[in-house]
């Protein structure tokens, strides 16, 4: 059983139940989970213990509070170490910077431009594969908004109708 405070955050409460902030807000409209108590001096809403439990409720037993049945995707697990900080606490001087291989950090930017582009399906493993195919000497010296514009279009031709087979 998962251990519940005096009071939550809908950010705090959201990760104990494994959604998004925007899911759980939905969630909350449709009637599934309670709505937060929002006190009128500080207007922040929060979830007290009783509605941290009603919440966990709706998560384990995928039965809203209006009593609709709720499916809902399977939790990421959560790791034994503290949550990660925020961006603006993060960021180390040159020296302090943690080792990261180029590679990896050309991959994890890719993924990001590619989301914002809408492609939100591409997987490491398509981006490598589309960048090897494209690239075979290598990508370490093509300008990144070359090799994001490249895999973008990969990816949207390996998907289009006239590549399919019918």
């Amino acid at each position: 059983m998962q251990v519940t405070k005096e009071i939550v955050g809908v950010s705090e409460m959201a990760r104990m139940l494994g959604l998004s902030r925007a899911r759980l807000y939905q969630l909350m409209k449709e009637g599934v989970f309670p709505t937060p108590t929002r006190p009128e001096q500080s207007g922040r809403p929060f979830f007290d213990r009783k509605q941290q439990e009603q919440c966990l409720t709706v998560r384990r037993t995928n039965c809203g509070i209006d009593g609709r049945p709720i499916l809902f995707y399977a939790m990421r697990s959560q790791p034994s170490a503290p949550p990660a900080t925020t961006r603006r606490t993060r960021r180390h001087s040159a020296s302090q910077r943690p080792h990261r291989s180029s590679n990896d950090a050309t991959i994890t930017e890719l993924r990001h431009g590619l989301a914002q582009l809408g492609v939100g399906q591409a997987t490491e493993e398509s981006i490598r594969t589309a960048l090897a195919e494209t690239y075979p000497d290598g990508w370490s010296s093509v300008d990144s908004a070359e090799l994001l514009r490249t895999v973008f279009e990969r990816l949207n031709r390996q998907d289009s109708d006239d590549n399919v087979a019918r």
